[in-house]
């Protein structure tokens, strides 16, 4: 039994090792606790349990992480946007902290590599990686505080993806965007979604943009959703003047309503 637990222990320890080398390669900073970030890299399907019967993986973590993120984020574009109004702080906000931003984040750290998983990436979904980049600083958080929290989304997002300028020009939503410039300029419109049914056992959305009772554009997706926001996107090109700062020829009548 001693010899038992003896090995154990050395296990123990050398996965201890292995874990901390790991984060060390991710991590601004030495981890002192590790258990926060072995659970915050621990996937439900383990079905694993603490002494007490809670169960232990990420979503927790996730969810802490998720508010911190936002808090920092909010705190930076604070600071950096003293002209910015409430609604205009909230949509930068949202540009920054999306799902497929924290996706590119959690993918360019290479963290599902570190999942204590027996589920294969496919299995796990297409926002794992980022599920996981927001457990991983709500782990840091319980380690470290507010200010370690800070000094990795510091580091891992917003001195090395975040350009405000390009960021302000960026559009998070064409159909908000479509909407808006249509109302500004009181064009009356209108998203039209109808079932397309030619796809078999497939249930797709095929939606109209309509202007000034004028088809505009089209979008089809599995998704009304995504089928409106592709629609909005093609109408927003189609809006837009060619590279002479002329018109385009297909579009001249929308823009002459």
């Amino acid at each position: 039994m001693r010899l038992l637990k003896k090995i154990l222990g050395l296990n123990k320890i050398v996965e201890n090792h292995d874990l901390e080398r790991q984060l060390e390669n991710i991590l601004p900073f030495k981890p002192q606790n590790l258990s926060f970030y072995r659970e915050a890299l621990t996937h439900k399907a383990k079905n694993l349990k603490d002494e007490n019967g809670n169960k232990i993986n990420f979503e927790r973590l996730e969810f802490l992480g998720d508010a911190i993120i936002e808090t920092v984020v909010s705190e930076f574009l604070y600071k950096e946007l003293p002209y910015a109004t409430e609604g205009e702080l909230t949509v930068m906000r949202a540009k920054i902290v999306n799902r497929k931003h924290l996706n590119q984040l959690g993918q360019s750290l290479n963290i599902t590599e570190l999942l204590n998983t027996k589920l294969t990436q496919r299995q796990m979904g297409h926002d794992i990686s980022g599920n996981l980049y927001e457990a991983l600083v709500g782990a840091i958080f319980l380690d470290k505080g507010y200010a370690g929290a800070k000094k990795f989304i510091y580091s891992s997002m917003i001195d090395s993806h975040i350009d405000l300028e390009k960021l302000e020009k960026k559009i998070s939503s064409y159909k908000s965007f479509m909407i808006e410039w249509a109302q500004k300029n009181h064009f009356p419109f209108e998203f039209i979604a109808q079932n397309d049914t030619n796809n078999g056992k497939n249930n797709y959305f095929r939606v109209n943009f309509v202007l000034n009772n004028k088809k505009i554009s089209q979008g089809r997706s599995s998704s009304k959703k995504k089928a409106e926001e592709i629609a909005a996107r093609r109408a927003y090109y189609t809006i837009q003047p060619d590279k002479n700062g002329k018109k385009k020829e297909n579009t001249q009548t929308h823009h002459q309503i």
